[in-house]
């Protein structure tokens, strides 16, 4: 008698092996893991110490802009909206254009609404910007 009879020659197995499909999709991960830190963009500051004596190269007027948290805007003491706000920088900028802007934020503003303001000074051509904090004194 047959050990293998000749019906069973042809017949191929009835189940799916997924153990290089699982390999595959766990290199692809393990790349994705790796290489997904290297795509961050990050913003390139140099902040002064506090031991520098180097003068500031800053603009020796300022246009100082306060935002509160409700997103009213106070340019040089003078409330202003967003519409005649980018009037004022483009006028400033064409007078001096090395012109630095102070930003002072409520300390409840959140980003989202932040985010605008630079927008505008962007749009303006302003490329000095500071931002302004309150010390508190006990």
């Amino acid at each position: 008698m047959k050990k293998f009879s000749s019906k069973w020659r042809y017949t191929g197995f009835s189940e799916l092996n997924v153990t290089p499909m699982l390999d595959f999709a766990f290199t692809l991960m393990i790349i994705f893991l790796i290489t997904t830190p290297l795509l961050e963009q990050n913003l390139d500051i140099s902040l002064p110490s506090l031991n520098s004596k180097k003068e500031s190269t800053f603009s020796k007027n300022p246009l100082v802009l306060e935002i509160n948290k409700n997103g009213k805007i106070v340019c040089n003491n003078i409330p202003v909206d967003k519409h005649n706000l980018e009037k004022i920088l483009l006028e400033r900028i064409q007078k001096d254009p090395e012109l630095t802007v102070s930003l002072k934020m409520d300390k409840d503003l959140k980003y989202e609404e932040f985010l605008p303001f630079v927008e505008i000074l962007e749009k303006a051509g302003i490329k000095r910007i500071g931002l302004v904090h309150n010390v508190d004194e006990k």
